[in-house]
């Protein structure tokens, strides 16, 4: 396998795979229990392609997904700077999220970057934005740091229609 095919097949070992709960019977039993079951097709896929089957026990860490209604609302956000600020008229919405998040130290972990001779120098590593690397508290965090930053910075270059708009989606006005 080479190098890259690697790390594609390590990559898709660590997807998560999403369950629901459902109301079943259990057959040993009769009796109605609430029971794990892939939540689409291509979770059942990765599940076979683990060689997880049925009476088989596995380990696992469980957490609920994050509101995507909320996750949307931030890329609308970074779409609005985009196509309404001139410093992020060359990003995309995700780029534009990532870079307000660093340059607002949002959840973010700093670093250090040894330059050798000239020194060492302070950097901020945006964590990420994923549904599984954040939590909803943390993503809310997230949320409103950067609208505070960009709040600060950029509202005062925006039109006032797009201000307006700014301010509403911050006070969870619109989608």
């Amino acid at each position: 396998m080479t190098t890259y095919a690697e790390r594609k097949a390590a990559k898709r070992a660590r997807r998560p795979i999403y369950l629901t709960v459902q109301r079943l019977v259990d057959p040993r039993t009769g009796e109605e229990i609430g029971a794990l079951v892939p939540a689409h097709p291509i979770d059942l896929r990765l599940l076979r392609e683990r060689k997880f089957h049925v009476d088989r026990e596995v380990r696992a860490e469980l957490k609920q997904p994050r509101n995507v209604a909320f996750h949307r609302l931030a890329h609308a956000l970074g779409h609005l700077l985009v196509d309404n600020v001139e410093a992020f008229r060359d990003l995309g919405a995700h780029e534009a999220l990532k870079r307000v998040q660093r340059d607002a130290g949002v959840c973010c972990e700093p670093f250090e970057i040894d330059l050798g001779p000239l020194g060492k120098v302070q950097a901020m590593q945006a964590r990420s934005l994923a549904f599984d690397e954040m939590d909803e508290s943390e993503f809310r965090a997230f949320f409103e740091g950067i609208t505070a930053y960009i709040g600060e910075h950029y509202a005062g270059v925006m039109l006032d229609e797009v201000r307006g708009e700014f301010w509403l989606m911050v006070n969870g006005e619109q989608a």
